[in-house]
């Protein structure tokens, strides 16, 4: 993998008849990918659908990994002290810990404290 990889719901998704939802840390990420972005110059962005199964994270992380959001980071991304890791990939679910991680390493706004 070349890239990092990050794996957002798109919005708006139906989770029951009738009913419309987003998710709240997938909307944080998606305003500071309008704030930052340069950030798709270095990040393969994928708005995936709100059903399971979710083909394209079980890829990456396994069939238990598939809440979003995540990024996946490329094997020559810098991995932050806290990452996870699953057969060796490094990985990332936390939406805050995301923004800092792509301003960190791509330049750009960061979360405010």
């Amino acid at each position: 993998m070349e890239r990092d990889k990050l794996f957002i719901l798109a919005a708006p998704f139906e989770d029951g008849p009738g009913k419309l939802w987003f998710c709240r840390d997938c909307a944080m990420i998606e305003g500071a990918l309008l704030a930052n972005p340069q950030w798709a110059e270095h990040v393969d962005v994928r708005r995936i659908p709100f059903p399971r199964p979710r083909p394209e994270v079980i890829a990456l992380l396994g069939d238990e990994l598939q809440g979003l959001p995540v990024i996946v980071l490329a094997e020559t991304s810098p991995a932050p002290d806290r990452v996870r890791r699953h057969e060796g990939r490094a990985y990332i679910k936390d939406a805050s810990m995301i923004t800092e991680y792509l301003s960190r390493t791509y330049g750009g706004a960061a979360p405010h404290p």
